[in-house]
């Protein structure tokens, strides 16, 4: 029975020495054994040629996200990493992040909605105003949004231009004053929302 536990002890002892001699000697022996290479800049160029970059260095990439960007454009390689200049063994992955572009926006309806409030919701949609036009309307209130250009429903791109057309109110048809009192003739006016010029005496023919 002793010499069973001494054999036991004997494979365990021959075992440990073993896997120390694998972690301290020959893995790292191997692991120096491996080629470094240089990470190339794979930044800003299409994907497609960006792979073919790392595979000339021996390397291989690997897309591993795709997101919205105002910057780079669609189909290109927006970060890598491992960084560029960074020295690996060759075979090495290197992880790639690719562009889907600036993101798709749908025009909202702003029709009869308040100038100030439309020019909020078209920031907070991270588009750009690119002027503010207005026009007589019957049916839109004055001072509120009649319509945009490009038109409601339109897809455009983050950072994209839009114009607003706002309502300058109906248009009034000038009443017949000819033969009123100056203050009666200065209520209609102001009744009609209209701001009295400059007023000349002359004498009646």
């Amino acid at each position: 029975m002793k010499k069973i536990y001494v054999y036991l002890i004997t494979i365990a002892a021959f075992f440990i020495i073993g896997i120390l001699l694998a972690n301290f000697l020959i893995m790292p022996f191997l692991v120096r054994m491996g080629e470094e290479v240089t990470v190339p800049n794979v930044c800003n160029i299409p994907l497609n040629m960006a792979i073919q970059e790392l595979e000339k260095n021996g390397l291989e990439g690997v897309v591993t996200d795709r997101r919205y960007d105002m910057i780079i454009e669609e189909g290109r390689v927006i970060i890598q990493e491992p960084l560029p200049d960074a020295k690996v063994k060759k075979g090495r992955i290197v992880n790639l992040s690719v562009s889907l572009g600036p993101e798709t926006i749908k025009i909202p309806y702003l029709s009869g909605v308040d100038t100030e409030k439309g020019k909020l919701i078209i920031k907070r949609l991270g588009l750009v105003i690119e002027a503010v036009d207005s026009i007589f309307s019957d049916s839109i209130a004055r001072g509120k949004i009649v319509k945009t250009i490009p038109s409601f429903g339109t897809e455009v791109k983050t950072g994209n231009a839009i114009k607003l057309i706002v309502s300058k109110g109906v248009i009034l048809k000038m009443p017949n004053l000819i033969g009123m009192k100056l203050h009666e003739a200065k209520n209609i006016l102001k009744e009609m929302g209209l701001v009295v010029g400059e007023i000349k005496e002359v004498r009646a023919s």
